[in-house]
């Protein structure tokens, strides 16, 4: 079904642009093109971002009947630890909300719903080109992005950088765009000035908690409203702040999209149901409901008297830096295998910028005449720059404590 609706959408909006890199536009028409050339796929495919490609390989995926996994451009090849079941059209591969890398599986039906639901929730239009500055690797950004350029022919802008000198120069060539992007770059582009000048029809933020203040802000300097958006991984979209004005609470995450329902689950978690709901992991644990349409966040949640979604905490155990979800077991693996450490420890911790959300501290002890700035150079090749932890503490005291004391300390200022 996903191959017949890219046809149907390549057919219709042929001779318009596709995807616009830089001096370089592919059309639908020679994106088809493409797409019929390639090989034939036998087995699941890596899909790689970067350019015009990463849509190519996910196309002859499911041209030919088999899985595609986005992962990042330079990211390490993934590691499943089961094989996609019959069926899967995509694969998903995230540390996700508990912190450890695995993959979500998908059939064609799911993956459609997700990105019709979106498309429609969010008045997106063919004519008003979606811009690329969030990894489209990432379910947000796939979604959000990707499934809307297959599905409805909204063009994609990529955007290597999100500099504001890059972002102004892409926008003067559009006259109406839309941006998903995280709150962090939200800050960046309202702190350089430049908000007020770009074409923006509707701009969206997920991928951390976007604050009440940076909403208020943009909104009173441009008269731009940020629109929040809230979703999973293994469901897609849970739900969207359609209102024209700030919020007037922080939780808040708008109310349910269409066609989904939300309920408090175990232990306070918020329980998500949807056509959008993924069939599996290809690891499962004690704690995990994904299956039937249905799926156990780890929020913990609530639903006010007038249907609006509020996010209390999470109990995952990923790190959120700026919209980024660092799994700690990857990044102590990493820091081990320098040889240079005895042992490590790796959480998260809130940062005093609430629109990076968290920063990486890590509990180390460190090997005979190792430096910290040795430890950095050894894991350039193994972590990105964001993965690095950006707090280090050698201290024999601490590690009797758990996370939670760990946190408790340093929002204490106790560290």
């Amino acid at each position: 079904m996903l191959y017949l609706r890219w046809l149907e959408t390549s057919r219709r909006y042929a001779a318009r642009p596709a995807v616009l890199d830089g001096g370089n536009v592919v059309s639908f028409g020679e994106l088809a093109e493409r797409v019929e050339r390639a090989p034939v796929a036998e087995s699941t495919l890596v899909a790689r971002t970067g350019d015009a490609g990463f849509f190519v390989t996910i196309l002859r995926a499911w041209r030919d009947g088999v899985a595609v996994v986005p992962v990042e451009k330079d990211a390490p090849e993934p590691v499943l630890k089961a094989p996609p079941p019959q069926g899967t059209c995509l694969v998903k591969y995230t540390p996700g909300a508990s912190g450890v890398p695995r993959a979500i599986f998908f059939e064609d039906r799911q993956v459609i719903a997700d990105g019709d639901r979106l498309f429609h929730a969010m008045g997106l239009s063919a004519d008003v080109p979606n811009l690329a500055v969030i990894s489209l690797a990432h379910s947000y950004g796939f979604s959000n992005v990707v499934l809307q350029m297959i599905l409805h022919g909204v063009p994609v802008c990529l955007a290597t950088v999100p500099f504001p000198r890059v972002i102004e120069e892409i926008c003067r060539d559009h006259d109406s765009i839309t941006i998903p992007a995280v709150p962090s770059i939200w800050r960046a582009w309202h702190r350089a000035g430049i908000l007020g000048s770009l074409p923006v029809r509707l701009a969206v933020s997920a991928g951390a908690p976007l604050s009440h203040l940076l909403e208020k802000e943009v909104f009173d300097a441009s008269g731009l409203k940020i629109h929040n958006f809230y979703g999973a991984s293994e469901c897609g979209g849970i739900s969207f702040d359609a209102t024209t004005t700030p919020r007037d609470q922080p939780d808040m995450v708008g109310t349910p999209l269409p066609g989904v329902s939300v309920c408090i689950g175990a232990m306070g978690r918020l329980l998500v149901e949807s056509d959008a709901v993924g069939t599996g992991y290809d690891e499962g644990r004690d704690d995990d409901l994904l299956m039937d349409g249905r799926y156990l966040t780890r929020d913990i949640a609530f639903l006010d008297g007038k249907s609006v979604l509020h996010l209390s905490c999470s109990t995952g155990g990923a790190i959120n830096v700026s919209g980024r979800k660092i799994s700690p077991s990857k990044v102590e693996a990493a820091l081990m295998a320098t040889g240079l450490l005895r042992r490590v420890r790796v959480f998260g911790v809130p940062s005093p910028d609430p629109e990076r959300f968290e920063e990486i501290l890590a509990l180390y002890e460190a090997e005979s005449g190792a430096t910290i700035e040795a430890v950095k150079h050894a894991t350039s090749s193994r972590l990105e720059l964001w993965e690095l932890p950006r707090h280090w503490y050698d201290a024999p005291e601490l590690w009797q404590l758990d996370a939670a004391a760990l946190k408790a300390k340093w929002v204490a200022k106790e560290l």
